[in-house]
């Protein structure tokens, strides 16, 4: 039965890029029975998959849950560009954490990233397909800050990455918007829906029980454990864990109060042929400094994948498709007249302070989420982070403490963030300008 939503956006598989080329769906049943588990999730997403996937593998009993489809909202509809980091920018831990603890969580950001390629070749994951490279790029000329940029993550986190001054850039992506550039030679982009179904069917070959089309809609305390109701089934558990994303939808009037859900947008091409070398002959992934970036790469099949813009109203413009080809041609003017093949948009769940949510909210039900638009990072690592802390009372999520719940505004925390960003956005064109 077809979900109704009421966030503006589809329910289902939305028609996309990763949808066309992803393998076969899971295509699990729903839960139709009474069940019981050590462990519930809510949410099948990357970070509720790597929880079932860490738990199961310990030897945990899973149950997770999915309203919808695995990996239907942005962990299958993102730009699939995988580098260390978090929505929060470095030098903001810095300043509220300290230089050693900035590097502690930037470390655990990096281990996200080598969970996400150690499944994916291990479990030899099908239709993943990594390609690597990341490429941050300046549209205003910032010499100074982009080897500044380069120089400390280098030196300070012991991460290396290169400089790229602008005669390089522009061999690499043969464009005279970006001037400067940051190449992590460590970053790498894929197809994070096949990676999300890989994990999944993972989860089910290790005994974990996934259910589809299952809204999760009560949770209440049921002696010395939790008692979730779905629609036609429920679940007794002994621990609960809150993995919903942008899509939180009520279930949690609690967590709900503290996330943002933040839209955002991706389009992808026709095949370009030889004009894909011609225009980006780098393997890399790209992505600008702004706040509200621009993000794009090109897929195996050689289309022009580009997701960028924000809201925090959460609604798809009636226009997108347009607004998407103005966003690509700014850039690349050369694809003025290249078909559009698909253009979608996803929910992202950000906390105001812009770190994940990885916490117990009481006895038994833990909070993880809130991955700001670098799940495909942070869910690999807050999966296999809650399942020390459960398993073993592991203690490595407690660095991540001090970004505790925080209040999203209610009505007026999407007016806020889309303030913030029309705000951002304007001093970032007052630097294009002078750079022009």
């Amino acid at each position: 039965m077809t979900q109704t939503r009421t966030d503006g956006f589809a329910p289902s598989y939305r028609d996309t890029y990763y949808t066309r080329t992803m393998e076969p769906p899971l295509n699990a049943a729903p839960l139709s029975d009474r069940i019981e588990a050590d462990i519930c999730i809510v949410g099948g997403g990357i970070a509720g998959i790597s929880a079932a996937y860490e738990l199961t593998k310990a030897g945990k009993s899973v149950v997770l849950l999915e309203a919808d489809q695995i990996a239907w909202g942005a962990s299958g509809r993102n730009g699939g560009i995988v580098t260390p980091g978090f929505a929060a920018s470095g030098s903001a831990i810095e300043k509220k954490r300290g230089l050693d603890t900035a590097r502690q969580i930037f470390d655990l950001s990096r281990e996200g990233v080598e969970i996400f390629r150690e499944y994916t070749q291990t479990l030899a994951l099908p239709g993943v397909d990594m390609r690597p490279g990341a490429l941050s790029v300046s549209r205003y000329r910032n010499t100074q800050g982009m080897q500044d940029a380069a120089r400390h993550k280098t030196d300070a986190y012991d991460y290396p990455v290169e400089y790229v001054p602008t005669e390089k850039l522009r061999q690499m992506v043969r464009t005279d918007r970006y001037f400067d550039g940051v190449y992590d030679p460590q970053g790498f982009h894929a197809h994070s829906l096949n990676y999300c179904l890989g994990l999944a069917r993972e989860t089910q070959r290790l005994g974990g029980r996934i259910f589809e089309n299952t809204r999760a809609v009560s949770m209440a305390r049921q002696g010395a454990g939790h008692l979730v109701t779905t629609q036609s089934g429920s679940v007794q558990c002994e621990t609960l864990i809150l993995c919903q994303g942008g899509m939180v939808d009520g279930f949690s009037k609690r967590l709900q109060r503290t996330l943002l859900p933040i839209g955002t947008f991706v389009t992808v091409t026709e095949p370009l042929g030889d004009l894909a070398q011609d225009l980006i002959p780098t393997s890399a992934a790209i992505v600008d400094t702004r706040m509200a970036c621009d993000y794009f790469r090109i897929t195996p099949d050689g289309r022009l994948l580009w997701g960028g813009g924000m809201t925090g109203m959460a609604l798809e413009p009636a226009n997108l498709e347009q607004q998407m080809r103005r966003a690509f041609t700014s850039v690349f003017p050369q694809l003025a007249d290249v078909k559009i093949d698909a253009t979608w948009s996803g929910l992202l769940g950000y906390a105001r302070h812009r770190m994940p949510y990885l916490c117990e909210l009481h006895d038994g039900v833990w909070a993880a989420t809130g991955l700001g638009g670098h799940g495909v990072n942070v869910g690999p690592l807050v999966g296999r982070l809650i399942a020390e802390a459960i398993v073993d009372d592991g203690q490595r999520h407690a660095v991540l403490d001090p970004y505790g719940l925080t209040w999203n505004g209610s009505v007026f925390g999407p007016l806020a963030a889309d303030t913030v960003y029309y705000w951002e956005a304007l001093k970032e064109r007052y630097f294009e300008w002078r750079s022009s």
